[in-house]
């Protein structure tokens, strides 16, 4: 665990170094894939949807995070107190509730200045996963997001988030790592070029799915309600709107090759 590191006498959060390094990487592969013929979004809308994405990001993951956090313990009677406010306003936030603030940052912006949602979408979603790539990598880091207990797994030393001493699973790791694959079998396959707008709700699907199973191996509590993790109750409201979202784009390419025909 390397929750700061000093450069040039200055301590830096790695979580917030992490998250930079995603921010700017992601922003760089958006460029390079805009250079596509197939392409015909401005670089500079391009650029402008990810500054909406990640200020919606941050609001997003923030006001979800308080949400559960006053559902969890608005009840008690030490909850609205100075103290206890300055602790929940420090926690970084949920990525859902990122993902779905970034959503509806991007769609304003594309609805504002009428872009091509299929194809900024097709565009910006490989960038969502690195961003999210390195984001959890900086989670292992800081020591938060982090598993259940497991002889394997890895043992933190003076966090202030995570237990101390105990062997966790690095499921921050294992979510990167299905970033990661995800990544690379879209860059490779490119499903996109076939079926416009495809990329989207094959992302939600796939992470819907895969957020569900992993987070039966987090270990840090009051995460949720009736049994599920806040989470996992998010994962099967995306899920059926992403199989909805997929099928339609499909029936959409069908009609269209229907209307071709001569």
């Amino acid at each position: 665990m390397l929750p700061s590191f000093d450069l040039f006498g200055f301590s830096l959060p790695t979580y917030s170094v992490c998250v930079a390094i995603g921010i700017l990487m992601a922003l760089l592969l958006a460029l390079f894939r805009n250079k596509s013929p197939r392409f015909q979004t401005s670089n500079t809308d391009i650029f402008y949807t990810i500054i909406f994405c990640v200020i919606g990001a941050l609001i997003g993951a923030k006001v979800l995070h308080i949400t559960g956090v006053i559902i969890r313990d608005g009840h008690t009677s030490d909850f609205w107190t100075v103290q206890n406010w300055s602790n929940v306003l420090k926690g970084v936030g949920i990525f859902y509730g990122g993902l779905i603030g970034g959503l509806l940052a991007a769609l304003f912006y594309i609805k504002k200045f009428k872009l091509n949602f299929s194809e900024v979408t097709d565009i910006l979603i490989p960038s969502v996963l690195v961003a999210h790539t390195f984001g959890r990598i900086g989670c292992f880091f800081a020591g938060c997001c982090y598993g259940i207990k497991e002889n394997w797994g890895i043992a933190f030393f003076h966090s202030q988030i995570a237990p101390n001493d105990i062997p966790l699973i690095p499921i921050q790791l294992f979510e990167a790592g299905f970033n990661v694959i995800l990544l690379i079998a879209i860059l490779s396959l490119r499903p996109e070029n076939k079926r416009p707008g495809i990329l989207l709700p094959l992302y939600l699907l796939c992470y819907s799915v895969a957020r569900f199973i992993l987070e039966f191996w987090r270990g840090d509590i009051g995460r949720g309600i009736f049994i599920l993790s806040t989470s996992q109750w998010i994962s099967l409201v995306i899920f059926p709107v992403a199989v909805l979202l997929f099928f339609s784009k499909i029936n959409q390419e069908h009609k269209t090759l229907f209307l071709q025909k001569p």
